[in-house]
């Protein structure tokens, strides 16, 4: 949680209006992805059910992640980066969001199975780690000398959100963080992998438009009908 003091809502009956509150109860704080940290490259996220406004009734909360790239400041196509990435081609909308995924991989669960979470009388965390890395894609980074045309920044923005995927809750979204992953060609130079930043760690509202979008798509290309 916050270092702010959580206020302590009222007993039954007992009136008043707890400090830092506006209404009785006073309303939860909505931080289910409080622990979430980074450290280097690497980003360790946890949803906990528990502190989640919208969490109902679930047996399987997984991650689905979104993902856009970018170099030297431009968006580009991931396929156009990589060669590596054109399995995500058919799935990429024309905003640059696609799923993010391995090829193969036909349901949109980031980690296909591994921390998953619940909240079905008891609750689990979901879990998901992540530790891009990029060695400059088919271009390659900038070097002055041997690759004057490389990039010189890459950049990934991610927005992450927990999703119930069985259970009573099927197909609900739940909050999400977003963060970005930065490489540039100095890192590149000095043997680093680049840096993973939490850009909002608490994500109250419903994934965007855009990443709807890429989620619809993403399940017609691979034929996968959520909650069936």
């Amino acid at each position: 949680m916050s270092s702010e003091k959580k206020p302590t809502p009222p007993s039954a009956g007992s009136g008043g209006t707890p400090a830092g509150c506006t209404t009785t109860p006073c309303p939860k704080k909505c931080e289910p992805n409080n622990k979430t940290t980074t450290t280097g490259n690497r980003i360790d996220i946890v949803f906990e059910p528990d502190e989640s406004c919208v969490v109902t009734k679930c047996e399987k909360i997984v991650h689905v992640q979104f993902i856009r790239a970018y170099t030297d400041g431009k968006m580009i196509k991931h396929s156009d980066y990589s060669s590596a990435y054109k399995h995500k081609e058919k799935i990429t909308t024309s905003d640059g969001w696609a799923v993010d995924c391995l090829a193969g991989e036909t349901t949109p669960d980031y980690q296909q199975g591994t921390g998953d979470g619940k909240k079905n009388g008891g609750s689990t965390n979901a879990t998901m780690m992540d530790a891009p890395k990029t060695g400059g894609g088919d271009k390659g980074f900038y070097n002055a000398t041997t690759n004057p045309t490389g990039w010189k920044t890459f950049r990934f923005e991610f927005a992450v959100y927990a999703w119930c995927m069985k259970g009573t809750d099927c197909g609900k979204w739940y909050e999400g963080s977003t963060w970005e992953y930065k490489k540039t060609w100095e890192d590149h130079r000095d043997g680093k992998n680049g840096e993973s930043t939490i850009i909002n760690k608490n994500v109250t509202s419903q994934p965007t438009a855009e990443h709807i979008a890429a989620f619809d798509l993403f399940n017609k290309e691979h034929k996968f009908v959520p909650c069936k």
